[in-house]
């Protein structure tokens, strides 16, 4: 079971952020320093620095900053937040239900319309007398029960997500 969680925590850490976090993330197994990440995943020492600071703004990784007296530099030693990932997850996933519920009550309570160029809601459609300002095209009564269809799988996809992470 324990595998089948850490898989799914790192689709939803694909997702959310990138394969290259996922990867700075897997060469924190031991706390290292940005330049040995860097030089072990091939990357530039930049762009790992802003991988990992990205992973610190989410609470994933933590550092500790010493200074080079000679020289007056710091250096930061990264450390993986293994307690944390769980957590980013779930409130990934939850962020996530809640847009997708907004969504769904609008889609489900809206009458909406379109034309070969976009979909409006009914008001706007009356406010340009059914005809697209855009294309010219007429707006015609829109058929969005694929649409709930599609949120309604989603939503219960990320419950499912939500049930293997907890």
């Amino acid at each position: 079971m324990a595998s089948v969680k850490a898989g799914v925590l790192r689709d939803i850490l694909i997702e959310s952020l990138s394969d290259g976090h996922v990867a700075v993330l897997d060469k924190l197994e031991d706390p290292k320093y940005d330049e040995d990440v860097a030089s072990e995943l091939d990357l530039k020492a930049t762009i790992v620095r802003t991988l990992l600071n990205d992973l610190h703004e989410n609470g994933l990784v933590e550092y500790q900053r010493t200074k080079n007296k000679k020289t007056g530099w710091y250096t930061y030693l990264w450390v993986r937040r293994d307690d944390k990932v769980s957590e980013y997850g779930q409130k990934y996933l939850n962020s996530r239900l809640k847009r997708l519920s907004t969504q769904l009550d609008d889609e489900t309570q809206t009458v909406t319309f379109q034309c070969a160029c976009m979909r409006v809601p009914y008001e706007a459609a009356i406010e340009s007398n059914f005809n697209c300002p855009v294309c010219k095209g007429d707006f015609t009564e829109c058929d969005n029960s694929g649409i709930i269809d599609d949120i309604v799988g989603e939503v219960s996809r990320l419950n499912s997500l939500l049930t293997m992470i907890a």
